[in-house]
């Protein structure tokens, strides 16, 4: 009867924040969704919106470590409710918004909200759940992610066609506003007896643990593979629509079709890492180095299949199969390593950090493989995956060891003593 209980609780966590994070990217990308409507609506060129993207991505990379460290200093339930009332915020000034300036500090403000958003999320889930629950339940909010960038992109171009850009801000809004609302009903019974939810007084009687010396060499090592993850999974994301137009001729409308496969396939993909991370490799960057050994091969195949010419759906599966493996090494270095430092009260800070670092590899990215594309051509670009790929799978090995020394001086949790 106990263990009911506990599952049904375990399930009610994973809904709540899996719908979160669904808000959460819903509220966040959909400006970047409509970037061209936007761009007709008020007669602007494609790079004076460039800021207002730009200004939103570097605010959120930003406001990973920020609100990491203060998820560790305060309680994650108060820093998620804010953060979840300054998006809807955001979103809502954005729909009366009209001038570029007054965007980009809009959006600057949205990017700092959704900052404050996952790493309150991994604390609480670290210091409820047992590691079973654990990986059960990120892997679903995990999926939040896949559902809003699959929602956005089919459903964006029809509501478009009916209605404005403005719209979609608003009905963004009123999703946020919900889930808010199912955030304040559900989370006092969710995690009323969990030492996360613990004032600021009593959070900070905890005794001081400092990390051992040794773990710092594998950390810096996870951060660089993380940043190897941001670049490939938002640049090989991002740059497939034009690569599909540039290399197979499809039209505008297809290429962006067709980029939804990766967000579809990413949600199988983070189901059949956590099984392989439980049952066959229980261990973070060993498991990691595999997937980007995968994705190096893919990128093989893929640049193998451009050379010789050949079919669109292949190249397709190929990209979809790198970016899964991305988001799958994004859901053991991200999601699954910053649950390892609870014992020592900084959850939330790691993951803040770690976080950020997909989005220096991202920045990165979004330039750097358009550039190669335009200097280089798309062959030189896909083999740079691929080498990207290797630098992972050495980065991920090199790990592996001191990893797996402070994995066994770290229980879960403090009560695992």
């Amino acid at each position: 009867m106990e263990k009911q209980k506990i599952a049904t609780r375990t399930k009610g966590i994973a809904f709540v924040f899996m719908l979160v994070y669904f808000a959460s990217y819903t509220m966040r990308i959909n400006f970047a969704v409509m970037t061209v409507a936007v761009c007709e609506d008020l007669s602007l060129p494609k790079t004076a919106l460039a800021a207002v993207l730009t200004a939103m991505t570097v605010s959120y990379g930003v406001g990973q470590l920020l609100s990491g460290r203060l998820g560790d200093l305060i309680s994650p339930r108060i820093l998620l409710t804010g953060g979840l009332c300054l998006a809807i915020a955001s979103n809502l000034a954005m729909y009366l918004a009209d001038s570029v300036p007054l965007m980009t500090v809009i959006w600057t403000l949205n990017g700092l909200a959704h900052a404050m958003l996952w790493p309150p999320m991994i604390a609480l889930m670290s210091n409820t759940l047992t590691e079973g629950e654990y990986s059960y339940a990120v892997v679903r909010v995990c999926w939040g992610s896949s559902f809003a960038t699959v929602m956005l992109y089919t459903l964006c171009p029809l509501l478009l066609r009916v209605s404005s850009w403005r719209t979609v801000l608003l009905l963004s809004a009123l999703l946020g506003a919900v889930t808010l609302a199912v955030w304040l009903l559900c989370s006092p019974r969710l995690f009323a007896d969990t030492k996360a939810s613990l004032s600021k007084e009593s959070l900070a009687k905890k005794p001081n643990r400092r990390l051992p010396g040794f773990s710092y060499l594998p950390i810096v090592l996870i951060m660089l593979s993380i940043v190897l993850q941001g670049m490939l999974r938002d640049g090989v994301t991002n740059w497939m629509p034009s690569f599909l137009l540039e290399s197979f001729g499809v039209s505008e409308e297809n290429a962006i079709l067709l980029a939804v496969i990766p967000a579809i396939f990413s949600i199988f993909c983070f189901s059949i890492v956590s099984v392989i991370y439980r049952r066959l490799i229980h261990h973070e960057t060993l498991c990691a180095a595999v997937f980007f050994l995968t994705s190096a091969l893919a990128s093989l195949v893929l640049l193998l299949t451009v050379r010789q010419g050949g079919a669109i759906v292949l190249s397709a599966v190929m990209m979809a199969l790198v970016i899964g493996c991305m988001h799958g090494i994004n859901l053991l270095l991200i999601s699954f390593v910053p649950r390892h430092f609870a014992f020592f009260g900084i959850v939330s800070g790691l993951s803040g950090l770690l976080n950020s670092c997909t989005y220096i590899g991202a920045s990165v990215s979004t330039y750097g493989f358009a550039a190669l594309a335009d200097s280089h051509g798309w062959e030189t670009t896909i083999l740079t995956w691929s080498i990207l790929s290797l630098g992972g799978v050495i980065l991920c090995l090199a790990a592996s060891r001191r990893w797996s020394r402070f994995r066994g001086c770290a229980p879960f949790k403090e009560g695992d003593l």
